[in-house]
């Protein structure tokens, strides 16, 4: 198969695969008649690049130690990763902490989006749902804790690594939005970021120009 051939099919996956976290998304808030489903179809090509590509984790022991962070801030965007773990295969723990033959999100959690009891609540919860690495919802948290990963990240590093020898050398992947930009802890946690100078931290602004209360500049409120 030439070049041409192969590059149009591995395309067309990449867009079927968007496209299926989008459907998804969309489908889940459908059914449950509320949630917040246009951040989750925006961020879907960010969310599959980044999980296809750059994420390092294994499916199957969702809580190895040195596995990379995905934290989502702006958790109203919750089905995005529901829908990353459901197609990525992630598998659940048990309360001692061992790893199930069973997937951590399934298609019938996503049918039960945003319902009592649910492993897909309106925003992430850490612990119900494996593979969720920390509660998001409160605009601004999501950066902050992830401030506080990378940290934890640098000091395992610093006195558990040996010269030839690295048991830790995660990343920690942050998606944050207008909302979360807008909050005092997010640009404290930045400012402590840069100040530690931590390189292993990568926040993406999902950089929309508008939140619940309409347009992020003031000409946006005339």
């Amino acid at each position: 198969m030439d070049r041409d051939k192969v590059s149009l099919a591995e395309s067309s996956i990449d867009e079927l695969c968007i496209n299926t976290i989008r459907t998804l998304a969309m489908d889940a808030v459908q059914q449950a008649n509320s949630g917040h489903p246009g951040a989750p179809m925006a961020l879907a090509p960010v969310a599959y690049t980044l999980w296809q590509r750059f994420l390092r984790f294994d499916p199957d022991d969702s809580i190895w130690p040195n596995r990379d962070r995905f934290v989502l801030s702006n958790g109203h965007a919750s089905m995005l990763l529901y829908a990353m773990l459901h197609l990525t295969g992630v598998k659940a723990i048990n309360a001692e902490q061992e790893p199930l033959d069973q997937l951590s999100v399934t298609l019938d959690d996503i049918k039960r989006f945003r319902q009592i009891d649910s492993k897909c609540p309106g925003h992430p919860e850490y612990h119900p749902t494996t593979g969720v690495e920390t509660t998001t919802g409160p605009l601004g948290r999501g950066c902050a804790t992830s401030v506080g990963m990378a940290i934890a990240g640098c000091w395992l590093a610093n006195n558990f690594n040996r010269t030839g020898f690295v048991l830790f050398d995660y990343d920690v992947y942050t998606v944050c939005g207008d909302g979360d930009m807008m909050e005092g802890i997010t640009s404290e946690a930045a400012s402590l970021a840069g100040h530690l100078m931590l390189g292993k931290l990568c926040w993406i602004y999902d950089s929309n120009r508008i939140t619940i209360e309409r347009g992020t500049f003031l000409g946006c409120l005339d």
